[in-house]
């Protein structure tokens, strides 16, 4: 969890997701809620790439501490910028960790795509949980319960119907952090172009995230980052 949930609001919907991982009895990361959307958004466009490498090394560090091995993270999807970069980051941690001698397994799940989305190929290697009618129920029941996401999971629910989020289908991340791999994950121009063209013709944002100018360049230099050994011996170069 990078961010506050915010949005172009300004308003944290941290307490919420607070209260979902209570009850599911996780413990938040060290990073949890560390940005702002516009906070995130920013740095995006910046190419801020010292913020994201410190922050790939705290996660690199707070998962070995704790003896992690398997991550599971959001998958590229060109929907929402934050949830790629979530991914970028994830992988540069896990980078990170291989320069360490650590091999912590690394899976994805969509967020906008269906639940049960699983190539062919990953199947043998893809963690398939299906979901007994009382686990679907409060599956379901927890998402209903988080008030900022009502109109969301409405939609999610309208575009993939109730039957696909019985299944959880977690697959092999095979890609790491270079430009070709990561633009192969998704439509080009993504999503998140012609919503943030949309967003500044509104008046709500300024400038229009893209990958091209913005997210491509910032996975090359996180990679070569992670491959260094970290932010400080990126710094040194």
């Amino acid at each position: 969890m990078l961010t506050d949930g915010s949005g172009h609001t300004g308003v944290s919907r941290l307490a919420s997701t607070t209260a979902v991982l209570e009850r599911a009895g996780a413990t938040p990361g060290t990073i949890y809620g560390r940005l702002s959307d516009r906070e995130l958004y920013r740095a995006l466009l910046d190419r801020n790439v010292d913020l994201f490498a410190g922050l790939a090394d705290e996660l690199a560090a707070a998962l070995d501490a704790a003896g992690i091995e398997q991550v599971v993270g959001d998958a590229v999807e060109g929907f929402n910028p934050g949830h790629d970069a979530c991914r970028l980051l994830l992988n540069a941690a896990l980078l990170r960790l291989e320069g360490n001698g650590r091999h912590p397994g690394n899976f994805e799940f969509p967020l906008e795509g269906s639940p049960q989305e699983c190539p062919l190929e990953d199947r043998p290697e893809a963690i398939l949980l299906k979901l007994d009618d009382d686990a679907l129920r409060r599956k379901l029941q927890a998402a209903a319960s988080y008030p900022e996401m009502a109109a969301e999971v409405e939609r999610a629910l309208a575009s993939h119907g109730r039957a696909p989020f019985g299944v959880e289908c977690l697959r092999p991340v095979r890609y790491g952090l270079e430009t070709g791999a990561i633009a192969g994950r998704c439509a080009h121009p993504p999503y998140y172009e012609s919503y943030g063209e949309k967003q500044v013709a509104a008046g709500i944002y300024r400038e229009v995230i893209r990958f091209r100018e913005h997210m491509a360049p910032l996975a090359e230099r996180l990679g070569q980052c992670a491959a260094r050994g970290g932010l400080v011996a990126c710094e040194s170069c």
